[in-house]
Parts: C-alpha cells; structure tokens; sequence
C-alpha cells in the first residue's frame, strides 16, 4: 500500500530554469505554549498544576455554559511533555513533504505565539533552513494567530485586521508576509477566516478584505493560503467572491484530472470539505507563473479510526481514513486537517 494518498496535479506547465518553489499550508490545531498569554483565555492549554493554583482560571473555566468546554478548560494537563509531543508530531508532518527537507514557506492556522513558533523550528525543524519567522500576534480571544516559516528572507510583515463590529462580531485579521525570493518580491496573505459557527456573511467580509489587500499589491506574485473555513453551501460564498482576482489552484487541479482520489482538507461528521485552499492573484507583475503544482497530503499517518454515534439511533458508524487528530491525553495524532502544498517556478 502506498505510504500517502494524494492529489498532485501540474497545470500550465512550460520548460523553465527558473528555481522551483514550494508552499505549504497546514492548520496545526491548537499549537499553544504552556504559558499564559495576558489578556488571552489560553487556560485550556496549560498544565494542570498552573490551573489549580488560580483561582481566576477556576473562575473562568467554571463560567463555561458547554459542558464538554468546561471540563477541557478546568481538567486537560497541556504540560511539557503534551507540548513536546505536540512539536515532534508536527514536526514529522512537515519533515516528511520533499525527501525530509520541508517546503520552502510553511503557513500555519491556530498558532498561539512568536515563542511557541521558535520552539517548533528549534526543537523540530532544526536544519531546515527556516530562519525567517513572521507572526503578528491579533485580537482573537483565545490566542490564535497565522504564522509563517520561510526559507527566504521577510522583507515586511502587517496584520490587516477584518471589522465586524456590524455584525457584532470579531475575527481573526490576514497575516500580510513579504518575502525576496529571487530578487522578486512575492507576497503571502495567510487566512484563517471565521467559522462555521459565524454566518456566512462573515466570511464575505474577509473575502472582501482580501480582495481589497490583492488589488493593492504591486508585488510579482500574489498567494492567498489558509484555513477559510469556507463550504459549497455557503450563501453568500466567500471563495466564490475571489474568482475575478485569484486562480483557484485546487479548482484549476480537479479541472484537470480523471479521478478524484482525494474529496478534501477537513473531515466532519462524515463530510469532506476543503476548508484549506490556495489561491493566486492574477494579473502576475513582471513574471510569469511557469508552473503550478497543488497537493493534499493525505500521508497514511496523518490518517485514522473515527466512530460516530447517531444520537437519535445509537447506530455506530464507523469511517476509515479521516483525520488522526493529535490527542492530549496520550500524545498521538497530528491535526484535524490535512495539509495542502503548491510548487510554482519564478
């Protein structure tokens, strides 16, 4: 049995010398330090021992109205063994795409801090050459921001931050990253959109708001990646807003190829979606785009067992080949999305 499934598809492909390029894009999960954040409710993700010495902790934990969320915050041990655990897991997901060396830029969702993105380079991605780390810390509520690992050195780095004070919402901002890669200057918008829990019409918003930092941009070329936490029956649809100013790289990759090995990113309650995409801006500045490669990583590790119980019935469905989420409490599993990777030449 092959040690991976996956979509690998090429596109607009033309002979080039130009030094191919790879980005990945992975939602890590809920990659917390086990120190507390001021300002932030990072309480679930500490060690048991800091919890039950805080009053202020047990306060708020107990204030939770969702019973399963309480008992995370007031009884999960989030110690520096989980947290080791935790990076070296991480670590072997990304270790494993090109032979062991990593994609050039790595784009992580549900990151918690500068601090937390320096353990996971120096305790596992040691010798991969990341020596460029951008992470502007934004206004979500348990801490969790969009990072970047690169290769290449980070010109600048802003946090545009998304206003849904209309809606009475907040949301995490776009991660703003401009990398030289070849005396080229190639800009990265890193994504994490609301969820599903928000309507639609909050993720239009950051769609909006992308849009509106691509058609600013003079930089040769223009990535959007992320977690968009967008799906096919969204009404407004945030991604369908993009189509006239980026490429959709995973649409333009099953346009062009006979089978579907691979139905999506995310795994939920039965149902594939693809939550994770990337997307190029068109209309590139003083290069072309001589070639595109899109991949989801479905590496039989990242991969598991997932029994789901109708409540109504008591029947137990069984799904094979879902998402192996990293567990806390015996320190397996990766994430509950899958990781993308796009390859273009400059």
């Amino acid at each position: 049995m092959k040690s991976f499934i996956a979509v690998i598809v090429c596109i607009f492909s033309v002979t080039s010398f130009a030094k191919t390029i790879s980005l990945m894009n992975y939602n890590a999960e809920n990659l917390f330090d086990t120190v507390h954040d001021e300002g932030k409710t990072d309480y679930t993700y500490l060690p048991l021992s800091v919890k039950e010495a805080s009053q202020e902790i047990q306060d708020y934990c107990n204030s939770i109205t969702v019973e399963n969320w309480k008992n995370d915050c007031l009884y999960t041990d989030y110690n520096e063994d989980v947290l080791k655990a935790k990076i070296s897991n991480l670590s072997k997901v990304i270790r494993t795409y090109n032979n062991g060396r990593g994609a050039d830029i790595v784009v992580l969702q549900e990151v918690e801090n500068l601090n937390v993105l320096n353990i996971l380079v120096d305790k596992g991605l040691k010798g991969l050459g990341y020596d460029h780390i951008a992470l502007v810390e934004g206004p979500d509520g348990r801490g969790i921001d969009v990072g970047v690992l690169s290769k290449y050195p980070v010109d600048s780095k802003k946090l545009h931050e998304i206003d849904l004070s209309h809606m009475g919402l907040s949301t995490r901002g776009i991660l703003e990253v401009n990398l030289k890669i070849n005396n080229k200057t190639v800009t990265v918008f890193g994504n994490h959109w609301p969820s599903q829990h928000n309507p639609s019409e909050a993720r239009l918003e950051a769609s909006k708001k992308l849009k509106e930092l691509a058609n600013a941009s003079v930089s040769n070329i223009v990535i959007a990646t992320g977690d968009f936490n967008t799906t096919v029956n969204d009404i407004p649809n945030g991604i369908d807003n993009l189509a006239d100013t980026f490429i959709d790289v995973e649409r333009q990759a099953r346009m062009r190829v006979f089978k579907n090995p691979w139905s999506g990113t995310h795994w939920f309650k039965g149902h594939w979606a693809s939550l994770d995409r990337i997307f190029v801006k068109r209309n590139f500045h003083d290069v072309k785009l001589k070639f595109r490669s899109f991949h989801i990583l479905a590496y039989k590790f990242l991969l598991g067992t997932k029994n789901l119980t109708d409540n109504d019935t008591g029947e137990v469905t069984v799904y094979q080949n879902v998402p192996n989420r990293f567990s806390i409490s015996n320190k397996t599993g990766y994430s509950d999305h899958l990781p993308i990777v796009f390859k273009f030449k400059l």
